[in-house]
């Protein structure tokens, strides 16, 4: 029976087997110190563990900026593949990261928040610092310029005025880098994370690809405001996880709705409704398929049709950041396909949490 499971299982897969060579799984890390916030901060001994994984698993290393460029002109890229990105360029990367990776000879990207470079703020780099990575091949990248929560519109502020303010940031980012480094960037990391589809026109004009903080591999589902990364910090930076996370394949969905993360005021439920690609064996879909919101497994699951899922916890989620994952067995033993999705949530009054 469990023989038959798994070829039941390869059968329903392999029409998605072209994705599993377009796609490319990104690590998001900060700080690399065991004397910064844990939630944040990765020890040089565990990222020395990571790098000793990624080594052990096969994994081929690519600079970031390729495997954008890859997924967006519809290049394949290898089966195991990996990029490894720095937010916020905290100096502990140049002191602890940097030299770990360029033993290995293996390519980065930083992204720069560039307020806090210019006022020197500790304990991030200096531009003198982030020059010597860049003359030495890594990719220094934009992360907006004041690093705030960009999604949130002030008190009376017209939505023109909005974006208008949020496109001056980035602007900011960008000039100010290209003027330090001599190189603008072409990748913007969300502060936070957080992201809405209105910055997409931005972006184009930009010429910048954006990255979230949402988990799972990068894919050209889904398009380019917003590509996943793994965040592999604090308590997502155990080695087994991590396994699992290195070795990941996108889930095949031809559609995801709602596309904006942000949930109307009020609404502390998120609905995400999944609908699959025709060529799936919709039995072994259901039977395999898993779905979290925050790491719980109290949601509900309502198979609309053969092929559309709606995905719903069975609890209020607090006003913040959340995600809804869900994960199905590859045909490849041990290997999941996955999605994530991130919700922001206000408070039921509209206001914004934190403040």
């Amino acid at each position: 029976m469990y023989i038959l499971s798994r070829l039941l299982l390869l059968l329903a897969l392999l029409s998605t087997a072209a994705r599993a060579a377009s796609s490319c799984v990104v690590l998001q890390y900060h700080h690399i110190d065991e004397r910064t916030p844990p939630s944040t901060s990765v020890s040089p001994e565990r990222f020395a563990q990571h790098l000793q994984l990624i080594e052990d698993l096969g994994l081929q290393v690519l600079p970031l900026r390729q495997v954008v460029s890859r997924l967006r002109q519809g290049r394949s890229l290898p089966d195991r593949c990996v990029a490894l990105s720095f937010d916020d360029a905290y100096e502990s990367v140049y002191r602890n990261a940097w030299p770990l990776l360029r033993e290995r000879g293996w390519p980065f990207s930083v992204f720069v928040p560039s307020e806090s470079i210019d006022r020197k703020r500790h304990p991030y780099m200096s531009w003198e610092q982030l020059r010597e990575l860049a003359a030495a091949g890594v990719a220094i990248e934009n992360h907006s310029h004041g690093h705030s929560h960009l999604i949130r519109r002030r008190p009376g502020e017209a939505r023109e005025q909005w974006l208008r303010r949020v496109s001056r940031d980035l602007e900011r980012a960008q000039r100010r880098i290209g003027e330090e480094i001599g190189i603008r960037p072409r990748l913007l990391a969300w502060p936070y994370g957080e992201y809405l589809p209105e910055f997409g026109p931005l972006l184009e004009r930009l010429g910048l690809t954006g990255f979230g903080q949402q988990s799972g591999p990068a894919s050209a589902f889904g398009g380019f405001l917003a590509l996943p990364r793994f965040p592999v910090s604090g308590v997502y930076s155990r080695l087994d996880d991590l396994h699992v996370k290195l070795l990941s394949l996108p889930l095949p969905l031809s559609e995801v709705e709602p596309v904006s993360p942000l949930l109307p005021v009020g609404q502390f439920r998120p609905r995400l409704r999944l609908v699959f690609p025709p060529g799936l064996d919709t039995e072994t879909l259901h039977r395999g398929l898993n779905c979290f919101v925050d790491g719980s497994s109290e949601v509900e699951l309502v198979w609309e049709t053969a092929r559309q899922l709606r995905v719903q916890p069975r609890f209020d989620l607090q006003p913040g950041r959340h995600r809804s994952n869900c994960t199905l067995p590859a045909a490849s033993s041990g290997r999941f396909h996955w999605y994530s999705h991130p919700w922001f949530l206000r408070r039921a009054d509209g206001s914004w949490y934190p403040e």
